[in-house]
């Protein structure tokens, strides 16, 4: 007997057969207007692939910095992975995307990867410039693989509720949303967060003036006038109370808002090109929001690359796990409020994911405030009993399905 084949009917993904009552499956053919979307988002992502190879080679031509060779690498993988789901979207076709290993696979993988950088560090010390930044992105990317396929079980199967009786929606759909939530929800961050970041220097130019602080005042000043002097604000953080209050506001309150809104935007690309939206689908999708913010976050970190790799290796391993905790619950957020009007459930959800988010990044910010004190001790206590403990929690709690509704 022939096999019978069924196909998505939002995108023409094939589908392996299931249930009758595809609960998060696609249930409605794209309008012209999605079809239009993308063609956008394939030619945008070929853009972007062919622009970052072509900034790689001048990076390696001139010489140029570790970031700019690392954030080449980036943006051709974030354009390829835009290029490929577009494309895979747009046409009904008979390829699929491959399915995520086990858990076991990617925590042995990112420890192999850190193996490797110790190793380099030992036998090929001449190397290491080039070798770390390369295996600290590569580390970030497995850890949020770890936490994506920790989330999938639990949604599948979360402890203590009714296990999934649908299907999630195709592979190509997760990796269009990590894809956009790198590329497009961290553009639109970075332009919100420096507006807000222009109004925090004017109000603490007011703040400083009020209060007499003429030290601040210069360094700030300076600031405004060349960039290069940004430097000397180390020693505002250092030694004004208005300069640190100014950058706790703006980190642990300001920065999550905005960057846990954006990354909600996939889902909502989504939901009004006519697909049947349910709840672990949103929440799959903000996860994989989160992980590609994360990504692209990633690689902006490694300008601060440390002669201490080991630690930033596990401090970005660790955030990225958090993007994908905190933007679970921006993805059911966005789930109840747009989509079943249950705003107060929603500002509860945003609260949560905001909460995570910025409490995250007060650790951060103490941990950076011990690297410039240079206290080491510091920096250690707070990665391995704070940051890479709560990560390993988050995942834990993924795999559980904590945030399945009971049902």
């Amino acid at each position: 007997m022939p096999e019978t084949r069924v196909y998505c009917p939002h995108c023409g993904a094939r589908q392996e057969r299931g249930p009758p009552d595809l609960g998060d499956a696609w249930s409605s053919a794209p309008s012209g207007f999605a079809q239009l979307g993308y063609l956008l988002l394939i030619g945008t992502g070929a853009l972007i692939a062919l622009a970052a190879m072509a900034y790689g080679l001048w990076a390696l031509l001139s010489e140029g910095e570790v970031l700019d060779r690392a954030m080449s690498l980036a943006l051709t993988a974030i354009g390829l992975s835009l290029l490929l789901g577009s494309v895979r979207a747009f046409r009904p076709g008979r390829w699929r995307l491959p399915a995520l290993a086990p858990e076991w696979v990617w925590l042995g993988s990112l420890l192999l990867v850190w193996f490797i950088g110790i190793l380099a560090g030992s036998l090929l010390p001449g190397t290491v410039p080039w070798v770390y930044p390369v295996l600290i992105v590569v580390g970030a990317g497995l850890a949020s693989l770890l936490f994506l396929r920790a989330t999938l079980h639990g949604l599948e199967t979360p402890a203590g509720r009714s296990p999934l009786s649908g299907k999630f929606p195709p592979r190509h759909v997760v990796l269009l949303s990590v894809s956009l939530s790198a590329s497009v929800s961290s553009l639109l961050s970075l332009i919100v967060e420096g507006v807000v970041l222009a109004g925090t220097v004017i109000v603490m130019l007011v703040a400083t003036r009020l209060l007499g602080d003429q030290l601040t005042l210069e360094l700030i000043e300076r600031a405004a006038q060349d960039p290069q002097a940004l430097q000397s604000l180390e020693q505002a953080f250092a030694s004004s109370p208005v300069a640190l209050a100014g950058l706790a506001c703006l980190v642990v309150l300001v920065v999550p808002i905005i960057e846990e809104t954006f990354k909600g935007l996939p889902l909502l690309l989504f939901a009004r090109s006519g697909a049947r939206v349910t709840e672990r689908m949103a929440i799959l999708l903000g996860v994989a929001g989160g992980i590609g913010f994360a990504f692209i976050e990633n690689v902006g970190y490694l300008s601060t690359l440390a002669d201490n790799w080991w630690l930033v290796f596990w401090f970005r391993a660790a955030a990225a796990i958090m993007h994908g905790a905190a933007s679970g619950f921006t993805g059911r957020a966005w789930y109840r409020g747009p989509l079943r009007g249950e705003w107060g459930r929603m500002a509860l959800d945003l609260v949560r994911s905001w909460g995570i988010h910025g409490f995250w990044n007060a650790l951060a910010l103490l941990v950076g405030w011990f690297a410039y004190r240079e206290v080491m001790e510091g920096v250690l206590f707070c990665v391995a009993v704070g940051l890479v403990p709560l990560a390993i929690l988050f995942t834990v709690m993924a795999r559980w399905g904590i945030w399945v509704s009971k049902e």
